[in-house]
């Protein structure tokens, strides 16, 4: 079995960057910095996988997005970690939600070498994952779930699609206005009312998380 050698991706990071991190760094700090994801990538180049292993996911359970990318090769390739193709799916398409494009091609050759069943337990996951992330009024994951309805399922949903770009692109979230039109073309006219209700009760909700 052939898969193709590791390419990590690499977080563009500000000019004036500390290198050493504050022994006082909060663990909220720890899960986004920049200093976290470059002391990982470093890691792969030292080839000490266990430590990058858990540096990225560290941020990708902090919805880093490049973080869970990297993550997604590591299980996938069992660098640092046993292999385990689920996981490693979980995290590919975690990442490509977030907008990393060549986590696209990595989901679609680690699809390729799982059951069903197992697919279908990881499409939950990540849906639950997406609804818990909004509960707590993270409202980038909102984008995010419109997209796993539309794109990721086995067959797309673009009811839910709809009802989820609808309330991304109340917040004013980058693309859903554009994305929410597109897909309500595919969308049958005698549910749009209801579903734009249901945007209303939901936008509401959100609203009040601060």
């Amino acid at each position: 079995m052939c898969f193709k050698p590791l390419i990590i991706a690499v977080r563009v990071l500000p000019f004036l960057l500390v290198l050493m991190a504050s022994p006082n760094m909060a663990l909220s700090d720890i899960t986004t910095s920049n200093i976290t994801f470059s002391e990982a990538v470093q890691a792969v180049k030292d080839k000490n996988y266990r430590h990058a292993v858990n540096l990225f996911e560290l941020q990708a359970n902090a919805a880093q997005h490049d973080a869970q990318y990297n993550l997604a090769l590591l299980l996938k390739s069992g660098k640092g970690r046993p292999r385990n193709y689920q996981q490693a799916l979980y995290w590919a398409w975690s990442a490509y939600l977030g907008g990393i494009e060549p986590a696209k091609g990595l989901s679609k050759d680690i699809m390729s070498l799982l059951p069903d069943d197992a697919l279908k337990l990881t499409r939950k996951k990540i849906e639950e994952t997406l609804l818990d992330r909004i509960d707590i009024g993270d409202k980038s994951a909102l984008m995010e779930l419109a997209l796993f309805y539309e794109e990721l399922l086995e067959e797309p949903n673009f009811e839910e699609a709809y009802l989820w770009y609808s309330i991304a692109s109340a917040f004013l979230l980058e693309g859903a206005i554009i994305a929410r039109d597109e897909v309500e073309v595919s969308v049958e006219m005698k549910l749009i009312v209801e579903l734009q209700n249901r945007a209303s009760e939901i936008f509401d909700t959100l609203s009040t998380i601060k």
